[in-house]
């Protein structure tokens, strides 16, 4: 019987605490030719830390790369799937096309790069139900190198948290002021994926370290409009282009060179290019 990824304690810890840590989900091998992938998008050469600063700074290292043969590889294993599959309990899923993660350390000389944030992705004051989000590391990340951190006890006590500071019209979920106070940081091993609730304040630690962090954000979930999201996926995929909601960022190529990446038969499942 094939042992489960995610473990009663897990499930435990993402109720109490809005977030979950998979050991080892990804093979190293795919991790590193995705931080080569990324790496090069950026321009940067790991062995030279004076080409880690191309990006501006308020991109807080998000990289705008999508369609890298490497990232598909990623999306599609099935290791990964599994993990989603457990979670959410049906096999019937679609992936998500994000961007990625290239964070340099902070540097005297460069102010902006590789400070510490905190914030929401979405707003978490309506009363529909949370998502789920998802980063793989695709380095290595200690304590201090501008890795996850979050903020469990709002977490387990939102409702009071946002009555209190929240009631004001220009409450900023983007931005609510929460970056230097203590947070629980996470630490890992490239391979490794976090899992946490859109109702869960997080971002990314300060990078006192010497490496960047390179990551990549994917998740998957049970599709709602199946054949329109189908339809989209697939057309992102084919042309190689952002989803419609990320287009013009700074830096982004659109489409992106080269074919489209090749997909496994799971892949085409997850995005609604072939039946389950």
């Amino acid at each position: 019987m094939k042992q489960a990824w995610i473990t009663g304690r897990d499930r435990r810890q993402f109720q109490e605490d809005g977030y979950m840590v998979i050991r080892g989900v990804v093979p190293v091998p795919f991790a590193e030719r995705a931080v080569r992938d990324i790496a090069a998008f950026v321009g940067a050469d790991l062995r030279d830390c004076s080409t880690w600063y191309n990006s501006p700074p308020w991109l807080d290292g998000v990289v705008p790369l999508h369609h890298a043969q490497s990232l598909w590889d990623i999306r599609q294993l099935p290791s990964l799937y599994e993990v989603f599959t457990e979670f959410f309990g049906t096999p019937r899923l679609m992936v998500d096309i994000n961007r990625c993660m290239f964070r340099p350390p902070v540097h005297p000389e460069r102010p902006g790069h590789g400070e510490a944030t905190m914030h929401w992705d979405a707003d978490p004051r309506p009363a529909e139900e949370a998502t789920l989000q998802a980063v793989i590391l695709l380095s290595d990340v200690r304590r201090d190198g501008g890795g996850f951190h979050c903020i469990p006890e709002i977490y387990r006590d939102l409702d009071g948290w946002l009555s209190r500071n929240a009631r004001g019209d220009d409450f900023n979920f983007l931005e609510p002021g929460l970056s230097h106070g203590k947070t629980t940081q996470v630490e890992g091993a490239a391979g490794d994926i976090i899992l946490w609730s859109t109702k869960l304040p997080h971002g990314s630690a300060i990078n006192l370290s010497k490496r960047p962090r390179v990551a990549m954000f994917v998740t998957m979930q049970p599709p709602g409009d199946e054949v329109e999201a189908g339809e989209s996926l697939q057309r992102w995929w084919r042309t190689k282009r952002a989803p419609d909601q990320w287009r013009g960022m700074v830096g982004q190529l659109d489409p992106e060179p080269g074919p489209p990446a090749i997909l496994s038969q799971l892949g085409m499942k997850l995005i609604g290019a072939a039946p389950w």
